[in-house]
């Protein structure tokens, strides 16, 4: 690439096109998609930080373009992703080749860069629906959006599910935890004192003899095909009488008992000992 390209093609003539006809925004190319990406990216992170990098062909040194667009938590893996989704798209729409699938992974980049922005800094909900206009919706008013989007066949549905996805995330508190595979179900668990994050950060073996002491203190065969059934109702009879669940020997009942809490705590003790060794 020559001296004159920053970034990349792509960049260089939608940043070209948005600066030419920003004072004309009534143009169709102001609204065409490339130049669309440098807007939003303009109004994620403001005008300067994006302009800024380009006129003095600053990509990644300190205070360039690179700096700005990771400055909130977004990640340089996708940065460096983003780019070259942004020239694959720019190769393909001048190939006349299909751009769609370009064009999403754009615009999902896009929406992950602002709900990155508003965990770090608080947006107002008037700036939450001045976004919406930046993206290619179904609802998207826009009649230059709306006819690139009616031309191309863009499947919105898939960016309005991803949308809808991320701002469920942001105005909601939780984390997702790792899957184990061989858990039994939840109830499991909590009604004998754990938390599914406990659960979650197990190594296989301890799971393992945990599940195990738990189906022996409900009385149920670890090999039954229906062990989960029968856990379910032996869980649904021990709350239902108050814990009152018993062998019929009060001797063995407290055995069993003792049995899982001092896994409970000895598995415990080993996860705090293996966090705090890192």
């Amino acid at each position: 690439m020559g001296a004159d390209i920053f970034i990349n093609q792509a960049f260089t003539s939608a940043i070209n096109q948005y600066i030419v006809n920003k004072e004309n925004e009534s143009t169709p190319i102001f609204f065409s998609f490339p130049v669309m990406v440098i807007r939003t990216l303009t109004f994620i992170y403001g005008e300067l930080d994006i302009i800024n990098p380009f006129r003095t062909s600053n990509e990644n040194r300190m205070g360039g373009f690179d700096t700005n667009i990771t400055k909130f938590g977004f990640s340089i893996k996708k940065l460096q992703d983003f780019k070259k989704c942004f020239q694959s798209y720019f190769e393909a729409q001048t190939q006349g080749k299909p751009t769609n699938s370009f064009l999403l992974q754009i615009e999902k980049y896009l929406i992950d860069m602002f709900f990155i922005r508003k965990k770090a800094i608080q947006i107002t909900e008037t700036q939450e629906k001045e976004f919406l206009n930046y993206l290619y919706l179904s609802n998207n008013s826009n009649p230059y959006i709306q006819q690139e989007i009616s031309i191309k066949n863009i499947n919105t549905k898939e960016l309005d599910l991803y949308y809808q996805t991320k701002y469920f995330e942001s105005n909601h508190d939780f984390k997702i935890l790792p899957y184990q595979k061989n858990t039994l179900i939840p109830e499991a668990y909590t009604t004998l004192g754990y938390t599914l994050e406990n659960i979650s950060i197990m190594d296989e073996n301890t799971l393992e003899q945990l599940n195990l002491k738990i189906l022996n203190f409900f009385r149920i065969d670890a090999e039954d095909k229906n062990k989960m059934e029968h856990l379910k109702q032996a869980i649904a009879y021990y709350k239902r009488y108050n814990n009152a669940f018993t062998t019929g020997n009060g001797y063995v009942d407290m055995l069993l008992l003792l049995s899982v809490i001092a896994t409970v705590l000895m598995t415990i003790f080993v996860i705090t000992v293996k966090t705090l060794g890192g």
